[in-house]
């Protein structure tokens, strides 16, 4: 399927088996990045690269020579080199570099190599090596519980080593229909098949690389009886996607049953129609921690895949019943009952909703208000870009009474600007928004938090990750952001940022903004200028806590909006431990969107079900650099942050044909 034919690219991604993990050297700076097993790796339209060995692959201690190419490349000017991580380069000249990996490595290290050429700074090629030391696998390793009578499928990851492996159960009993995949020669074995009996299973896995090097890890594996669904009590549901290319927006609450029963509401808004409605339904678990949410309505009957961590209390969803004419993804977060009342949710709050305009041009509507007892909105400010621009407009407004699925209407205006939402209440510190107004006003979707205090110029002194999303004509359409705020100076009122950019077809790695001013007003409103040479960028948002909230671009041509969030102190290991889901988030684009059940982040590796990559992570920022490949998808460059223990947000760059995407890590 052409994406020029604007036909929505889903893929729910079943299971928990990642594919055989592959190599891939990224490339960025005017081009696409593609996955080439031998000789040329990682060509972009501007430097293509490879290596003697056909492969970026390297155990410890050995070398290789890297190439590099230059398109255009005048008087034949070549490339500079610069290499950040463990090992060296001798022999460098400006076509080719001999690397030689580190020793004393246990499991795998991913330096970066950087080529970029000298007639033409802005090509480069950034290679994702990996220095293959010691097998090891890290642990703790925790499995998603099974069910009896519902297929399984998990597995193990080792990284380092030397090619084939051989796997065995070590000691201890696997639960009676799960097997062990020794047939894998790989670093990935699998744990799969239809679970029998009730009970723990304590049992250990076994690792030997091709030079007797051996790797264990113990396991646990809890199987419980059998579920309708894995799901079980109230759960508020935010949903963004496009109807026919246009953009669209959702939200709902859903009670589901022991028995997978659901009953519940929805709001649905397009360009065409928009739909509130009470929903019925049913939940079925598929295998593992992912099935499926059939809703069924007068107007929508939408049906999800979901995806849900080891907790229950979250999740992801995907709209499967699309078909070519609508695509979309979201999340759902379990509901506090308590909180379904207007005493519980008064206090002081920043939001934002992002979307679209009627005539499709991205938008992004954010700003701070307080709630009395009754739901009457005492003070508030708001800002606004696109064809609505506003700018701190004093706001007024009215949170009617929460109903039995904790859906309240919220209604806001700015001086002439009214909108419309319907709120969802997740719990007493924050609710999911989305639009009700008629067709003739902007589609949005997003969220309101609880605001803690009052704010000056230390509320910024923190890191943070920045994300930013918005669109622009043309195909494809995304223009992505996705940076770190650091090194505020509070007296001065400033602060580095260093962003990376996934605009249509091509990208640009951790432009740099030194010593961007802000300054920080009482009620958490915040202003930001950045400043790269000739290029100044105006920014405008409300905080809801130390370095954490929501932002726009003001006067921006893309619609960027996005969220500001506080960072988790370093350093930054290159294993972040546990069992993440994933999924797009805001989707920019009527494809692709992935959902992603099961994923690891493990020594630089990304292991996911029907994904794999690669990442060097820096321990002084969290941010880390790579390449991952998704099935049906392709390769692309990636960048990946990590906010906090259990979050993890991650940013693929387009190609020439397809838009780029922010997915979102939760566990």
């Amino acid at each position: 399927m052409s994406f020029h034919d604007r036909a929505p690219l889903r893929r729910l991604l079943h299971g928990s088996c990642p594919l055989a993990l592959a190599l891939i050297l990224s490339a960025c700076g005017g081009g696409s990045s593609r996955t080439i097993p031998t000789g040329t790796i990682g060509t972009t339209t501007g430097v293509a690269l490879s290596t003697s060995t056909g492969t970026a692959q390297i155990q410890q201690g050995a070398n290789f020579v890297v190439t590099a190419t230059v398109t255009n490349d005048v008087n034949n000017a070549g490339v500079t080199w610069a290499l950040v991580g463990g090992g060296a380069l001798s022999n460098v000249t400006s076509t080719t570099v001999t690397y030689t990996a580190p020793t004393g490595i246990t499991g795998a290290s991913t330096p970066l190599l950087t080529a970029t050429s000298i007639h033409d700074t802005t090509k480069s090629a950034t290679a994702t090596l990996v220095v293959n030391g010691l097998p090891i696998i890290e642990q703790p390793i925790t499995f998603f519980p099974g069910n009896v009578s519902i297929p399984y499928g998990a597995g193990v990851v080792l990284s380092g080593g030397l090619a084939p492996f051989t796997w065995t159960l070590n000691s201890g009993a696997l639960p009676a229909g799960i097997t062990l995949g020794t047939t894998s020669t790989t670093s990935f074995v699998s744990i799969s098949g239809t679970p029998t009996a009730i009970g723990p299973y304590n049992f250990q896995v076994k690792a030997v690389d091709k030079n007797a090097n051996a790797a264990t890890v113990d396991l646990t594996l809890e199987i419980h009886a059998a579920e309708a669904c894995l799901l079980n009590g109230h759960y508020a549901l935010l949903f963004t996607g496009f109807s026919s290319n246009i953009p669209t927006v959702g939200a709902g609450a859903l009670t589901v049953t022991p028995t997978g029963t659901i009953t519940g509401i929805q709001d649905y808004k397009t360009a065409n129609a928009t739909v509130g409605e009470t929903v019925t339904g049913a939940c079925t678990t598929r295998t593992s921690n992912n099935g499926e949410l059939k809703l069924v309505g007068a107007l929508h009957s939408p049906n999800y895949d979901y995806a849900t961590p080891i907790s229950l209390a979250s999740g992801r969803v995907q709209l499967e019943n699309g078909g070519d004419k609508d695509s979309g993804t979201g999340q759902f977060l379990v509901q506090n009952v308590s909180a379904f009342n207007q005493a519980a949710l008064a206090g002081d709050y920043a939001f934002e909703a992002l979307g679209a305009a009627t005539n499709g041009a991205r938008m992004g509507v954010l700003g701070t208000l307080s709630l009395d007892a009754t739901g009457t909105v005492t003070a508030g400010r708001l800002d606004a870009n696109g064809a609505t621009a506003q700018t701190a407009a004093a706001l007024v407004g009215t949170l009617g009474v929460p109903d039995a699925n904790g859906r309240a209407t919220l209604q806001l205006s700015a001086g002439a600007q009214v909108y419309k939402f319907a709120a969802y209440v997740v719990d007493a510190d924050k609710l999911f928004l989305v639009s009700v107004d008629d067709n003739t006003a902007p589609r949005l979707a997003g969220f309101m938090t609880r605001r803690s205090g009052t704010f000056d110029a230390t509320s910024l002194a923190n890191p943070a990750v920045l994300t930013l999303w918005g669109a622009a004509p043309g195909i494809p359409t995304a223009v992505l952001e996705m940076g770190r705020m650091a090194n505020a100076n509070t007296a001065a009122g400033t602060a580095d940022f260093s962003i990376d950019r996934a605009e249509h077809a091509t990208g640009a790695l951790a432009n740099a903004y030194t010593g961007a001013h802000y300054a920080v007003d009482p009620d958490g409103r915040f202003t930001l200028t950045l400043v790269a040479g000739t290029t100044t960028r105006q920014f405008v948002g409300y905080l809801d806590g130390a370095s954490n909230g929501y932002l726009l671009e003001a006067g921006g041509s893309n619609g960027a909006a996005g969220l500001l969030e506080a960072q988790v102190a370093g350093p930054y290991n290159s294993t972040i431990p546990g069992l993440f889901i994933g999924g797009t988030q805001f989707g920019q684009d009527a494809g692709p969107m992935v959902l992603l059940p099961a994923v690891h982040f493990s020594g630089g590796t990304f292991s996911a079900s029907q994904g794999s990559g690669y990442y060097a992570m820096d321990a002084a920022t969290g941010r880390g650099l790579g390449t991952v490949s998704i099935t049906g998808l392709g390769s692309a460059i990636f960048v990946v942050y990590q906010v906090a223990p259990d979050r993890v947000r991650a940013m693929r760059f387009g190609t020439i044909s397809r838009s780029g995407t922010v997915e979102w890590y939760g566990k």
